[in-house]
């Protein structure tokens, strides 16, 4: 579906990402990790054509990216940011039908009956219908998440990119949020990949992974592959113990206090 070719780019002559290879498959949920300047955010801004790679190439279906235009790619790959406080006062639904701007055609930029069936589905697919009618900058941080994804989902996108969506949360919001997305995943075929800190997070939620450290994939594959306490520690300059949540199976990292 999306396939990195030893890319290469960064800003001006600076290169952060270096040389990255890697494909994400149709249904993926793929998390993004690394310390900062690792270049978890530039490879999202390469991936959806904000900047453009200096050496190697990306296709996305098929398609070589710097071939389609952005209207095409906003078609198949949505964005939710990590930043999404907006102090303008929308409504829900507002802001959700900005999700069909690539596929307004009309002159006057008015939305079809179309469009806002798929704005209404949207919203019922993140449990936020009871919000239709309220202001954006009114809503908790759990609420106003569950609006921009339904507004990313608006769009009818193959790929949901997710740059740190849970940073400003708290646990039970976290877990809230991803549950959503598992359920997007595992229901729609969505394919996500998201960015993410929290590494006990990217292990729960995750399929798959792919670690950053400057610049380069140091490691990739299914969480218990990739999250052992050496490569941790490399990447990261910090001490942790790994062991398996007895739950899940699943990697669960602890911080060892210096």
């Amino acid at each position: 579906m999306l396939h990195f070719l030893d890319v290469t780019s960064g800003y001006g002559h600076k290169e952060v990402l270096k040389d990255v290879k890697f494909s994400i498959d149709p249904k993926d949920f793929i998390g993004i990790i690394g310390p900062n300047g690792s270049g978890k955010s530039t490879l999202l801004r390469t991936a959806t054509k904000i900047i453009k790679p200096s050496k190697g190439e990306i296709y996305l279906e098929r398609k070589r990216l710097d071939k389609i235009s952005l209207k095409e790619l906003s078609r198949s790959v949505a964005v939710v940011p990590q930043d999404t406080i907006t102090t303008f006062p929308f409504k829900v639904m507002d802001m959700v039908l900005m999700g069909r701007i690539p596929y307004i055609e009309n002159r006057l930029g008015l939305e079809s009956k179309e469009d806002i069936r798929i704005a209404y589905e949207s919203l019922k697919s993140v449990d936020a219908m009871d919000l239709e009618d309220r202001y954006v900058d009114e809503l908790s941080g759990g609420e106003r998440q569950r609006v921009i994804i339904a507004k990313a989902l608006a769009q009818k996108p193959k790929i949901l990119f997710l740059d740190e969506p849970t940073t400003h949360l708290d646990i039970a919001h976290q877990v809230e949020i991803f549950s959503l997305l598992k359920k997007l995943n595992a229901e729609t075929g969505l394919t996500i990949v998201t960015i993410l800190h929290d590494l006990n997070l990217a292990s729960e939620y995750c399929d798959k992974l792919i670690l950053l450290s400057e610049g380069r994939i140091k490691k990739q594959g299914v969480p218990s592959q990739v999250l052992d306490y050496e490569t941790i520690e490399e990447a990261y300059k910090t001490c942790v113990i790994v062991k398996e949540n007895p739950l899940t199976s699943r990697p669960h990292i602890f911080l060892v206090k210096k």
